[in-house]
């Protein structure tokens, strides 16, 4: 028999695919990525939007809308992302996370749509007893408050877990190339979403909760039964307890030099774009006089040319190193807010820069992934890949809260939100170039080893 004759393989741990092995597992993989990425649209777009229509304070939307999210990471994704590396079980060590974790996160976000409604019933059935202080707007923002941060908890658990799961699963040498594909995926339910679905969402918002959140449990749990996970070498026996373990995560993430300033790079960038980005959607909204429509198609159209410039990023990642296309990514972030900030003064002119901002944020968010994928060791993937989230989030903690504070400082004028994307991207350029020193120190393209600490 020929011996060029058999399909080649890949393999990841313990998996081994066939070409149709690794088709077949990107299917479903790419069909979970399409329902989370139409369900995160939902609060991702629309929740600034929501709490300005229920009179939120610049300060509490910023604090509302990324705070919460980084507090609980910062505060629980340590302990998870260590269990989940020890885990063991007949299914692996990340499916029984989604599994369990998927219904809580739907549930929340269906809860998050009905808030007013809740707060409206609650208000009227117990008016009496409430303090007279209590009104019925305030009463409504305190059970959104509530819904966000148990959503961000589970939510937090979800996602990460998921990108664990890509890790394990996907072999290294196809990595870049799957997550163009995931990312033009994803790009393509939010396209969907933000053209039928967005405009829709304040005068339709419990139907569009409801829908989307069954669609998305229905979909991503039955992805979790198709998707196998393979064996893993035997976990740690050490549990040094809660405390310990935020010692111990703490000085595993920043002993090793060359971790510590990625997460540093990570930080700086995350502040620069989402403690910013719910501020330019009130900016679209609230100083040019979108519409709800108007935004649902400028969002679309920067989607549509994401999904055409992810796959040439990820193979210019497989080319040239996701560190390189990282740096000069940060460098386009640097510049295109200037832009904005100096020259948009209409819808047009705000479709124009959000087209030019799509070329850097794409490989800002298919560089920095795959940079991850590229530089954490393999048995402690979990935890050096969620120190990103803990350390992004610690940052988004102190941003939101401050860019909420500033903007209430400058009376709305959301245009400063540009200069504040600007200052953070621009600071994260020179702990990205020693990133990829390091890099080269330890073995570079071709000879790398992951650095492990002590």
């Amino acid at each position: 028999m020929n011996p060029h004759s058999h399909p080649p393989h890949h393999h990841a741990g313990t998996l081994t695919y066939t070409r149709r092995g690794l088709f077949v597992l990107s299917l479903w993989l790419l069909w979970g990525d399409f329902a989370f990425s139409f369900f995160e649209s939902v609060f991702a777009r629309f929740l600034p939007i929501y709490l300005k229509e229920l009179d939120a304070s610049n300060t509490l939307i910023g604090i509302m809308s990324g705070s919460f999210a980084g507090l609980v990471n910062v505060l629980f994704l340590p302990g998870i992302s260590r269990w989940s590396d020890n885990f063991r079980s007949r299914i692996g060590r990340r499916i029984p996370f989604l599994c369990v974790i998927t219904p809580l996160v739907v549930g929340t976000l269906i809860l998050i749509g009905l808030a007013p409604e809740i707060g409206g019933w609650v208000f009227r059935r117990f008016a009496s007893h409430l303090p007279e202080t209590v009104s019925r707007g305030g009463l409504v923002l305190g059970l959104l408050s509530t819904f966000v941060v148990s959503f961000h908890f589970f939510n937090m658990v979800l996602v990460n877990a998921y990108n664990w799961l890509i890790r394990d699963v996907v072999p290294l040498e196809v990595m870049a190339r799957f997550l163009a594909w995931f990312r033009i995926v994803g790009t393509v339910s939010s396209v969907i979403f933000l053209w039928y679905v967005f405009p829709h969402l304040l005068t339709h918002r419990k139907e569009i909760f409801l829908a989307v959140g069954l669609f998305y449990l229905v979909v991503f749990l039955v992805m979790c039964f198709r998707v196998k996970e393979g064996d893993y070498p035997p976990p740690e026996k050490k549990n040094p307890g809660v405390l310990k373990t935020f010692a111990v995560y703490f000085r595993d993430c920043l002993q090793v030099p060359l971790y510590r300033r990625f997460f540093l790079v990570y930080l700086l960038v995350i502040a620069a774009l989402n403690c910013a980005g719910n501020f330019t959607t009130l900016f679209m909204k609230e100083t040019l006089g979108i519409t709800m429509d108007g935004m649902g198609h400028i969002f679309s159209w920067t989607a549509v040319l994401s999904a055409l410039v992810f796959f040439p990023v990820g193979w210019l990642c497989d080319r040239i190193s996701p560190m390189r296309v990282t740096l000069w990514s940060i460098a386009g972030l640097c510049l295109c807010p200037i832009l904005a900030y100096l020259a948009v003064s209409s819808s047009n002119t705000y479709l124009i820069y959000s087209l030019l901002l799509t070329f850097p944020s794409v490989a800002w968010a298919l560089g920095s992934m795959a940079t991850s994928m590229l530089l954490f060791p393999t048995a402690k993937f979990g935890q050096f890949s969620s120190g990103l989230n803990v350390f992004g989030c610690g940052g988004m903690i102190a941003g939101n809260f401050l860019i909420g504070l500033l903007m209430d400082l400058v009376h709305n004028d959301y245009r400063v939100a540009f200069l504040w994307t600007t200052v953070f991207a621009a600071s994260a350029i020179f702990p990205m170039i020693q990133v990829i020193r390091g890099w080269k120190q330890h073995g570079g393209p071709e000879n790398y080893v992951p650095p492990l600490p002590e």
